[in-house]
């Protein structure tokens, strides 16, 4: 499963979110009960499957010794883990919680990231689109070369 692509969008008063249709299918692809996980990273909500979550938990579970700062990571997965459902039309609400960490008002932007999605203020969205970031000598560093 990857997510790809982006899509402005609307919370309604309820914080709830229509995400893409592609979104929506992919979902109900690997989760016939169309369960996700949202929690908050990097100040924005991601949004990855149960499976997924188990998968990172035993990643993080094997670190030994993680610093302050992995340790904070950790915190913020856990306290905004959230299961949620895809309802029919695509149709998900953020808790208050995560609305509240990811700064996600009205205008958001759905976005696909792999093997998750997120979702961005619209603000938040724009300034990553302005960000200089050259990982043109870390691509080539691992061997990956775009196609031109």
């Amino acid at each position: 499963m990857k997510f790809k692509g982006h899509a402005h969008r609307s919370l309604d008063d309820k914080g709830r979110l229509i995400l893409p249709p592609e979104f929506r299918d992919l979902i109900r692809a690997e989760s016939p009960d169309a369960v996700m996980v949202l929690t908050i990273y990097d100040k924005h909500v991601i949004g990855i499957t149960p499976e997924q979550w188990t998968l990172l938990e035993n990643e993080l579970d094997g670190i030994k010794a993680p610093s302050r700062a992995l340790q904070n990571i950790i915190r913020l997965f856990n306290l905004g883990y959230t299961e949620i459902t895809v309802g029919s039309q695509g149709r998900i609400a953020i808790p208050a919680h995560l609305r509240k960490s990811g700064k996600l008002e009205k205008d958001v932007v759905v976005m696909g990231a792999g093997k998750r999605f997120e979702i961005w203020s619209a603000d938040s969205f724009d300034q990553l689109l302005e960000e200089d970031n050259d990982v043109s000598a870390e691509l080539a560093e691992n061997n990956v070369a775009l196609p031109f």
